[in-house]
């Protein structure tokens, strides 16, 4: 049989610097999906009158409830279990490492899930999605939940061609707001490349991820190969 055992480094430490290291990376990295999870459950929370009012209930929800909440919940997550692994590595501590290997690993299949959904919406064009809800809507008995939202978005209609709702836009007296200003145009232009950099971005951090657990990994085989003393079994 092959000897493998020097293929990894002779003693943990030049396996627990990269690996501090990585973590403080997704550390910083699962700040900034703190803030960006923040800004848009704030921002699609306007949509949840709209989504309700819709038949693209399913569709809308992903897009204003599972995204932005998945990638707000990773980061808290990441910042959380960041610190643990930084300390954990710097201490060497055996069955920590495990835990923070396992936990790691499942982030990894949620973030992979989360940034691929994402570009799966950007790539079937959600926009469309919205729109046809949108003009449903318009047409429905709750039709004043499109005020609200044009409003917020400072918008009139959702496109040149769909059908007449100026009765629905936003007014300053007699006169119709954002007249021109379409919504679908608007909407496009506010998240549709947002979602889709979300999950590139998701997909991004996956990786560095992954490269963590594979050092976490080897840094759980050098320290079980090398003389412990009871201390490694404890957090």
């Amino acid at each position: 049989m092959v000897d493998t055992s020097n293929l990894l480094p002779q003693t943990p430490r030049l396996l627990k610097v990269p690996l501090i290291i990585l973590n403080i990376i997704l550390w910083i990295l699962g700040l900034v999906l703190v803030i960006v999870g923040g800004i848009c459950v704030s921002f699609l929370s306007n949509f949840k009158d709209f989504t309700k009012a819709s038949d693209a209930k399913s569709a809308l929800s992903n897009l204003t409830t599972s995204i932005p909440a998945g990638v707000l919940v990773i980061g808290i997550l990441f910042v959380i279990f960041t610190v643990v692994g930084c300390f954990v590595a710097y201490k060497e501590k055996l069955v920590g490492l495990v835990i923070y290997c396992a936990v790691m690993l499942i982030l990894l299949v949620i973030l992979i899930g989360v940034g691929g959904k994402a570009i799966t919406l950007h790539n079937d064009d959600i926009i469309n999605e919205v729109g046809g809800a949108w003009e449903h809507v318009a047409n429905g008995t709750k039709n004043s939940t499109l005020t609200r939202l044009e409003n917020f978005l400072k918008c009139c209609k959702w496109s040149n061609v769909s059908i007449d709702s100026s009765d629905l836009c936003p007014k300053d007296g007699d006169k119709i707001k954002y007249e021109g200003h379409y919504c679908g145009e608007a909407l496009s232009d506010q998240f549709s490349s947002k979602i889709y950099a979300v999950g590139a971005a998701g997909l991004a951090i996956g990786i560095i991820e992954l490269v963590a657990i594979l050092f976490s990994l080897f840094l759980i085989i050098r320290i079980c190969r090398s003389p412990r003393t009871r201390s490694y079994d404890q957090y």
